[in-house]
Formats: structure tokens, sequence, C-alpha cells
């Protein structure tokens, strides 16, 4: 497994793996009509809007050369936000997620990392604490179709400095 810088003509790839990996982690969760409404080419444009914005970063979670996953982050000089880490359905529970959290807090040595999870998202909340995430107590909630408590995780590492 290797995990890379994405590039502008990862964009296709990228709208791709989002979109499908996306699908498949809330296909039981939000409503078909929000699901449905989320496409590679919605996907692609995202990250084509965000290629050149500083705070925003994609990276590529590949395995011999395929896109498997895809990580975004958002970073400034205060905070670091894992807003994506999504890996195809084929992919998960193999190690690809444990790894490319430890790729993030080495590329990130001395940041306090946040990220949200869905209340309900037991597996997810499992795998961010079981990789040293802690919940910070804080929540908001979200429309997906329908209404949704988020609960936010942070792993702290060093000076809180997010710049790499």
């Amino acid at each position: 497994m290797e995990v890379t810088k994405a590039q502008i003509d990862h964009a296709k790839e990228i709208g791709r793996v989002h979109s499908m990996a996306w699908k498949q982690a809330y296909a039981d969760v939000f409503p078909d009509e929000y699901i449905k409404a989320d496409t590679p080419e919605k996907r692609e444009q995202e990250f084509l809007s965000s290629y050149r914005n500083q705070d925003i970063e994609y990276y590529l979670i590949c395995e011999d050369k395929e896109m498997v996953g895809i990580i975004k982050i958002n970073s400034n000089s205060e905070n670091c936000e894992i807003e994506s880490l999504y890996i195809l359905e084929e992919y998960r529970n193999k190690g690809y997620g444990h790894q490319a959290v430890t790729y993030l807090k080495k590329l990130y040595d001395k940041a306090k990392m946040q990220l949200w999870v869905l209340e309900y998202n037991r597996e997810a909340r499992h795998f961010y604490e079981k990789n040293g995430f802690k919940k910070t107590g804080m929540t908001r909630h979200i429309n997906r179709g329908n209404d949704y408590k988020q609960l936010q995780y942070e792993y702290e590492a060093g000076d809180r400095s997010c710049r790499k």
C-alpha cells in the first residue's frame, strides 16, 4: 500500500473513487435520493475547485498503482481536519485505513488532527479510537437528506502547528 499526494491529472480517478467509496459507506444510512445525487463528476469538480487552495490537500491510497481510497485534508495554522478518508469496500478491513492514518500522523507530526464522525457509526468511531483519536465532546448536526449528529474526534501530537 502506498499513500501519495494527488496531482491535477488524478482528478477523474479521484472523482470516481471518492464517489464510489462514499456511496458504499453511506448506502444504508442516507436516503437513496441523497446518495444518487453524489456523482464522480461532482467529486472530480470538488477536487479541481480545491486544487490550488493551499489549505486543502488530497492524498491517494493505492495498491499496486491502483487507487483504492482517498484522503482529503483541510489544514491551516490552527487546525488540521481530515475531511474525508474513504476506501473502496473491497479493500476495507485489510489495514489500509490504519496505514493511511499512520502516514498522516507522520506527515503532520506536530499537528492536532480533527475529524467528524456520525454518532451512529460505531465502526468508524472504533477505528479512530483504536488509532489514538479521542472524542472532544463537541457535536454538530448535518443534513444529508435527514438530520444526523456528528461527534468530533482529535489526535494531538506535538505543538499544534498544522503546517508540515
